[in-house]
């Protein structure tokens, strides 16, 4: 009975570790350059969004911008994501946001951005490439970006005022 267990067990895994997407591969429509590190220059990626449209990294350079990584089966994202929305109409054209939904499915990424009313792009990043070269294993991670493209700061969970305020406001000196 137990070497029988031993072997199911195994061949769940290996099927399991076999039927997962890859983590370096960039999705449909992508392309990232680059790895984020606070005081160098953000990794630029091009990808489609949840709507279909082309949404390029680097057609930010100029403006401050907000990189923010999420996904619709995460509670704190859920406490993030109203806090960027009103992020976003206070300071309407002074800042630029851009989601990247992490490990999440394109009908539940989509519902989840609708739900909250986010006017911005949203990126599923359906292989964790550009997750990847952010350094990013775990959401909701934030990323504030210089109009020069530099990566200012990174701030792990965010879930309050607190902990958005202080970079977004070193963020929107910059611009």
């Amino acid at each position: 009975m137990v070497p029988a267990i031993v072997v199911l067990v195994g061949a769940l895994l290996f099927f399991s570790l076999h039927s997962h997407r890859s983590s370096t591969a960039e999705p449909h429509g992508a392309t990232i350059a680059g790895r984020a590190v606070v005081g160098r220059a953000a990794p630029i990626f091009t990808a489609t969004d949840l709507d279909g449209r082309s949404v390029s990294l680097a057609s930010y350079r100029g403006r401050p911008l907000i990189v923010s990584f999420g996904a619709s089966w995460c509670h704190p994202c859920r406490q993030e994501y109203p806090l960027l929305v009103e992020t976003a109409a206070k300071y309407g054209n002074r800042l630029a946001i851009v989601s990247v939904m992490h490990d999440d499915l394109n009908g539940d990424a989509r519902a989840f951005v609708r739900e909250f009313h986010a006017r911005w792009p949203a990126v599923n990043d359906e292989t964790n490439a550009i997750s990847s070269a952010y350094g990013v294993v775990g959401v909701p991670q934030t990323f504030f970006i210089t109009p020069a493209g530099v990566v200012q700061a990174r701030v792990y969970g965010i879930t309050s005022h607190g902990a958005l305020d202080p970079p977004l406001r070193r963020l929107l000196a910059t611009g």
